[in-house]
């Protein structure tokens, strides 16, 4: 073969060769871009599909499944004899069933940090020592009409928000428990602009409701 023939033949074969090269590069960027991209979508899935579940509070991991769930304030409640109760993040709400005829003159309600009692025409239907503390100021109660019965509605504030497994098993100390546990671990974030204060502040916030639930 003529230098010239063989010299081409060497030229074509490096330029194939390049061209082979830059045509394998280009289309692993284009797949690491495309990876990159998909990522990116769930990523934004995921914290949107997180934003919704955490606008309706109560966020937690469920206990058998992993999986996240945002439970209902009824949920995360109870009934007893005299009362049903419900519980969200910040707030406990007892419901007592009332007289139809009854009037808030005749309804005793006792409030302090750490204890409540209510009474209806005399008749006790709690009284004891609250499982966690609340912030008395900010907890009150009202008698309300439902349909042809009346409702004395307790709210109480909670001192220091809870999540999921740490939620309040039960309004009062010796009153019929929720399984809270079934709740699982609460599910709390900080966003990607957050600081290493706010991861501090999450972490002090779970240790803080761990030491109330041990109490």
């Amino acid at each position: 073969m003529a230098p010239r023939a063989s010299v081409a033949l060497a030229v074509v074969a490096t330029v194939a060769a390049v061209t082979t090269i830059w045509y394998h590069r280009r289309h692993r960027r284009r797949e690491r871009g495309d990876d990159a991209r998909a990522f990116e979508r769930e990523q934004i899935r995921l914290k949107l599909e997180l934003a919704t579940l955490a606008r309706d509070g109560n966020l937690a991991r469920a206990s058998d499944t992993g999986a996240m769930v945002s439970l209902t304030n009824e949920q995360c409640g109870g009934t007893t004899a005299t009362y049903a109760w419900t519980q969200s993040e910040d707030e406990i709400v007892v419901s007592f069933a009332a007289p139809a005829d009854a009037t808030s003159r005749e309804c005793e309600v006792t409030l302090t940090s750490t204890a409540a009692t209510v009474r209806v025409r005399g008749r006790t239907l709690l009284d004891g020592r609250l499982t966690r503390s609340i912030v008395k100021d900010d907890s009150y109660w009202e008698l309300e009409s439902d349909g042809e019965r009346k409702v004395l509605r307790l709210s109480l504030t909670k001192l220091r928000r809870t999540y999921a497994k740490f939620h309040w098993p039960s309004v009062c100390v010796g009153e019929p428990e929720i399984d809270v546990a079934a709740f699982g671990d609460p599910v709390m974030g900080v966003t990607g602009n957050s600081n290493g204060d706010a991861m501090k502040a999450m972490m002090e916030d779970v240790a803080a409701m761990r030491r109330d639930a041990e109490k």
